[in-house]
């Protein structure tokens, strides 16, 4: 009888489903080229073909190695053009981009926002599974310094992400309309890179994920690329206020006509999650108007400024917590919505469900939560 119980028991062990995996973050930067473009078309050298850096976070069970520190991500912002450019420069430039920030948010040391603590491990142990992607498009000259703490928790939950800077026409600088035709490039170039390259990254399942600059970037993409499954914009451009900057407005109007521009190709799930921005706009270009995708979301964040869509407020208000804003729980819930989106639409997950998340937010308080699509909405 004894041993007919230890039998039992020991089946029932045996039974007993394994314990979900814990995923770490890790996190290699590869230095790649497209070797269909040139990126220096006047130099008479030898053929200088576009650089596209991918910083890749990836999920791990590997917990080894010391985690970086946020200065870490920003030092890598000065190699997105020039792989060779030495680790001093590197630093400078980091802490020159830093120190507007802390400027700005009155953070009283530069330090204090490089010196934040991450938990991401730098090249550890690849997984042997099969994950989906999400390609992230950085905003104007920016980088994956924007949101690392927002790739942590997506990696955590098991996606691939892939951040590829903004570099526009040599020299690199993107400051018009024709540059964002190499971000939408990149973009294109990162999936099949990974498609061909990271046995990993699941690219059947690709979403697209942006801020600023990166959306219009974003959705030109997936108009040439329709396998792409979703699409998450943070305060895009693809949506425009006119009426504040006379010559950006002229820009603008030049991204739009850059081919391509067949909207109504986009059928796909999108998101747009906006800032409280609008102001006194003469009127308005609403980008998700043009879509035909049947799961469509607007939702807009009354009290957030642009930033909010990066993690720099998040970690600034952390560092200093005198510094008084919504900064925590903005990044909160554009946090568990970008999940709930990419669970539901990426993972295929039942129980995630955006439309009852925004709902949810919108009765918790109306006033700093709107679906209501920016008035006037005809645009131009």
């Amino acid at each position: 009888m004894k041993l007919y119980a230890l039998a039992c028991m020991a089946l029932l062990f045996a039974c007993k489903p394994a314990a979900p995996t814990v995923w770490h973050t890790g996190l290699q930067y590869i230095y790649a080229y497209d070797s269909s473009r040139h990126f220096d078309t006047a130099s008479t050298s030898a053929r200088y073909y576009r650089p596209v850096k991918i910083d890749l976070f990836y999920p791990t069970e590997d917990s080894s190695g010391t985690p970086i520190i946020y200065g870490d991500i920003m030092d890598q912002y000065e190699k997105r053009m020039d792989y060779q450019v030495s680790a001093d420069s590197c630093k400078k430039s980091s802490r020159m981009i830093a120190s507007i920030f802390t400027e700005y948010m009155h953070l009283d040391s530069v330090d204090r926002l490089l010196r934040y603590p991450l938990t991401i491990g730098l090249n550890r142990t690849r997984p042997a599974g099969h994950f989906p992607v999400i390609i992230y498009a950085a905003g104007m000259n920016g980088s994956s310094w924007e949101n690392p703490l927002l790739f942590e928790r997506l990696t955590q939950k098991g996606y691939v992400v892939a951040a590829v800077s903004s570099v526009g026409l040599f020299p690199g600088f993107m400051s018009g309309a024709e540059d964002i035709k190499e971000q939408v490039e990149d973009i294109l170039f990162v999936k099949r890179f990974l498609q061909d390259s990271v046995p990993f990254a699941d690219t059947r399942h690709t979403g697209l994920l942006s801020w600023s600059l990166g959306g219009t970037a974003i959705t030109k993409a997936a108009m040439l690329d329709t396998s792409i499954q979703c699409l998450l914009s943070f305060d895009g451009t693809e949506t425009h206020y006119y009426g504040f900057d006379t010559a950006w407005d002229r820009q603008y109007d030049q991204i739009l006509q850059l081919p391509p521009y067949t909207p109504e190709k986009i059928r796909m799930p999108y998101m747009y999650l906006s800032s409280g921005r609008s102001g006194d706009s003469n009127s308005i270009y609403f980008f998700p108007a043009h879509i035909n995708s049947r799961d469509k979301y607007f939702l807009r964040f009354a009290n957030a400024i642009h930033e909010d869509f990066s993690c720099l407020p998040y970690i600034i208000q952390r560092q200093q917590p005198s510094i008084k804003g919504p900064y925590l729980q903005n990044t909160a819930d554009i946090s568990q919505l970008t999940l709930s989106f990419f669970d539901q639409y990426l993972q295929k997950q039942p129980k995630a469900n955006t439309a009852a998340l925004i709902q949810d937010l919108v009765k918790r308080d109306s006033v700093q939560y709107s679906t209501l699509i920016p008035s006037p909405s005809a645009g131009r």
